[in-house]
């Protein structure tokens, strides 16, 4: 028999979200490596929910596994967690500002291989945080004081200030290079992490084409649950499109609250509310020809998802009026610039 040359080591991947699981199932599709993927088990009964879905149709060579690390019997989930993050030959970490995951790197080896995957508009903030050697802080959070907590720290240190031991794998628009992690600790020298780019081949392989219907689908956003606009005028900008762009169905967001989407259904279009992220339920269908999205990941990654569909995605902008006393100018900023 030939010799099939070396194999890639089990790689581990840590994730809290649908769409990181996903984008796990992505990366062991593109690097063709056996992947156990763990989910950190999250309370919210729609991220659960959605979470099993995409578990479901997760393929070889990746294997699924849950872990209840938020339960009141979490250690021994966190303590299996842990022998696997010893282990693993690569660290996948689905959101580089978890708490819990900061703690879990505390165990990785003394050379990682740290693989940070889409987690969506966060990947943009988290490279820029690379970059400029800041604490690492999600973006709509706005600023933090400069303290980290001490079983944080080694987790500050090997996923910011410039780290060598972190790759990127990511749909987002950011400079994309080819250079792999060397594991001479050297520190790099361009804007970004190695950057693989994610373009969703494992959905598009596997699903699809979607059947197109002929109306107007608006996708939601969780800006108001985050606190950066107002209730009131994203209700008012819906209206709008509704007899403006005659937008038939209304495809929520996993984090809106159902009183908002009460009120949203009471302006006309239709619930449709996806069981799983908006790239795999967009691909399988049925979708509309024109898609609508205000400042969201879907931004960037529909184009990939639906290239050849005869779908239009179109960007929608957040006037400065939406924006709440709260929201500070930087988050406003990127807000702006997620659809660019």
């Amino acid at each position: 028999m030939p010799d099939p040359g070396p194999q890639p080591r089990p790689a581990l991947a840590l994730v809290e979200s649908p769409a990181q699981l996903l984008n796990a199932i992505e990366w062991a599709y593109h690097s063709g490596t056996p992947t156990t993927a763990v989910v950190l088990g999250p309370t919210d009964p729609t991220t659960r929910w959605q979470l099993h879905r995409v578990a479901e149709l997760a393929p070889d060579p990746v294997a699924v596994q849950w872990a209840e690390v938020r339960s009141g019997a979490r250690a021994p989930a966190l303590a299996r967690v842990a022998r696997g993050v010893r282990a693993a030959g690569t660290v996948v970490i689905g959101d580089p500002y978890s708490g819990i995951i900061h703690t879990l790197l505390n165990l990785v080896g003394t050379d990682p291989r740290l693989v940070v995957i889409d987690d969506g508009t966060a990947t943009i903030r988290y490279a820029e945080q690379w970059a400029t050697g800041v604490p690492l802080n999600r973006w709509h959070l706005g600023a933090t004081d400069a303290r980290v907590h001490p079983l944080r720290r080694r987790a500050q240190r090997l996923l910011g200030h410039r780290s060598a031991a972190v790759e990127l794998f990511t749909a987002m628009p950011l400079l994309t290079g080819t250079a792999p992690h060397t594991g001479t600790g050297d520190t790099p020298t361009g804007d970004t992490p190695p950057v693989t780019p994610n373009t969703y081949a494992w959905v598009r392989d596997t699903f699809g084409p979607p059947r197109v219907l002929a109306g107007t689908d608006l996708m939601g956003t969780s800006l108001v649950e985050s606190g950066l606009i107002s209730e009131d005028a994203y209700l008012a900008g819906i209206a709008g499109l509704v007899a403006g762009r005659s937008v038939a169905r209304y495809l929520p967001h996993r984090k809106e609250s159902a009183a908002k989407l009460a009120r949203i259904a009471a302006l006309g279009p239709q619930l449709v509310r996806p069981a799983l992220p908006m790239e795999l339920y967009a691909r399988i269908g049925p979708i509309g020809r024109t898609l609508l999205s205000f400042p969201s990941t879907v931004l960037h990654t529909l184009p990939l998802v639906l290239a050849g569909t005869g779908v239009e995605i179109a960007a929608l902008s957040v006037a400065d009026s939406w924006f709440t006393g709260t929201a500070a100018a930087d988050q406003r900023d990127f807000v702006n610039r997620i659809t660019g």
